[in-house]
């Protein structure tokens, strides 16, 4: 083995993927070795694939609370969401042009409003606060009779604040008779509760939770109501075509077994570990601003050293072992937008460093993390 593959590894960017739960994988081999058949095919194995399909929509049915039925399966959050803000915005077109969102939403949502605005749609775009979160009175006061889709990130995958969609979707209710919500909680999935009260399409992901890649779903209220984005052989009751990924989807549900019966004391772990870097950001050998709200999601913390760039201490952490991100993995190295309309100074923006948990993070993860960061920082100071 080279010294890469002998390197111990401390892998802490679990909000940009997840290492694949042993039982997740050994779901999706079992699927690709034994039960390998298209599960649109009549005969025995597609039969078996079909089968198997039908389990991993119980699954991950199951860890949102909602009935089978109610899942439409896709290959990511992005097509999720994709599907859930064009579908929302077609059905109330009758009913007015206005669309509301934050300016910290994910791409895929920010570049879908993009679209329809191009298209004729009057998007709106709440400004978060300067500590990431989005005032629910602000939401409030935007929403009109005639808007057609409220759409939010349960949790924003940059700081790891929790947006106040349940508060915004009971105001859209009252405030906007025809508008449908859209929920992106890909961040939250098996980390934080989703009721579906008063949500229409709500996007997950399978790889942010000990799945494989290319699996995601999509919660829809009134799945009869979904016109496809893909259209094709009519799978998944005609409202996705295109041959189910059924290893990934297995896996996915295998995940969803697992992570959500443990969701509160997985989260209450993850926390911990959150609380445990924070106490110990002071002992760097140089000042630390902290960009996560102090109420946000408990495995993710974006923080800001006073020195060095995050381009480079990522790469002098990866080269200890220690992987974290300098923001979404989205952005691919650009500026983040998110710490911008957050005010971020310049500075700050260009050394933000985000450290994602998972459930089976350690201690030892964290001290290794401050070591490594410890020693890069003194590169700059």
């Amino acid at each position: 083995m080279t010294d890469e593959q002998n390197k111990i590894e401390h892998y802490l960017d679990n909000a940009a993927t997840t290492r694949t739960l042993e039982q997740a994988a050994q779901a999706a081999w079992d699927c690709m070795r034994r039960d390998y058949g298209n599960p649109s095919s009549q005969h025995g194995l597609g039969r078996r694939a079909a089968a198997l399909l039908d389990q991993a929509r119980r699954q991950v049915a199951a860890a949102l609370g909602c009935p089978p039925e109610q899942i439409v399966f896709t290959s990511c959050g992005t097509e999720s969401s994709n599907t859930a803000v064009q579908n929302a915005a077609r059905r109330g077109r009758r009913f007015g042009r206005h669309i509301l969102s934050t300016q910290i939403e994910h791409k895929a949502t920010l570049e879908t409003l993009k679209a329809l605005e191009q298209q004729g749609w009057d998007v709106e775009l709440i400004p978060p606060e300067r500590d990431g979160t989005i005032d629910p009175a602000n939401i409030e006061r935007a929403l009109r009779e005639d808007t057609v889709l409220l759409t939010l990130a349960a949790v924003n995958s940059e700081t790891g604040a929790i947006l106040p969609w349940r508060q915004a979707a009971e105001a859209a209710r009252r405030k906007a008779p025809h508008c449908l919500i859209h929920i992106d909680g890909v961040q939250a999935f098996c980390k934080l509760p989703l009721p579906l009260d008063n949500v229409d399409y709500l996007s997950v992901s399978g790889h942010k939770i000990g799945g494989c890649k290319g699996a995601g779903a999509l919660y829809c209220r009134e799945p009869r109501l979904l016109q496809p984005l893909l259209w094709g052989g009519g799978q998944e009751g005609g409202l996705r075509s295109g041959t189910e990924g059924t290893p990934q989807l297995c896996a996915f549900g295998a995940a969803c077994a697992l992570r959500a019966p443990r969701r509160t004391q997985d989260a209450a772990r993850m926390e911990g570990l959150k609380q445990k870097l924070l106490s110990l950001l002071p002992s760097l050998p140089c000042p630390v601003r902290v960009n996560s709200p102090a109420d946000g999601a408990p495995h993710i913390l974006n923080f800001s050293p006073q020195a060095g760039r995050s381009e480079v201490l990522t790469r002098v952490l990866s080269d200890q072992g220690v992987y974290v991100s300098g923001g979404s993995a989205c952005a691919r190295g650009r500026r983040s937008y998110v710490l911008e309309r957050m005010k971020v100074p310049a500075q700050a923006i260009d050394s933000a460093l985000r450290v994602s948990f998972c459930p089976e993070n350690t201690e030892e993860d964290v001290e290794a993390l401050i070591r490594a960061l410890d020693q890069a920082l003194r590169l700059f100071v």
